[in-house]
């Protein structure tokens, strides 16, 4: 039991040992505060949901809001009859 409990010591020594020996990791401190140089806007960095690369997300709004308008439509007619 004492032998166990020796271990246990000699282990959570080592680590403090080695948490105590560790580097401190310095970051730059030289960080462009002054942003408001760069507010030249560029249009080609916008999402379009219309570009040929989004043929899929398209049929899926478009799906989405047909989804939406039948589901309003049937239920208008339902309250109406």
């Amino acid at each position: 039991m004492s032998s166990e409990i020796h271990k246990h010591i000699e282990k959570s020594l080592e680590k403090n040992l080695k948490s105590f020996n560790a580097d401190v990791i310095n970051f730059p401190i030289n960080k462009n505060k002054n942003k408001s140089k760069d507010l030249k806007i560029e249009t080609f960095k916008y999402w379009n949901i219309r570009d040929k690369s989004n043929e899929d997300q398209l049929s899926a709004v478009i799906g989405i809001c047909f989804m939406f308008t039948a589901l309003i439509l049937i239920g208008l007619y339902s309250n109406i009859v």
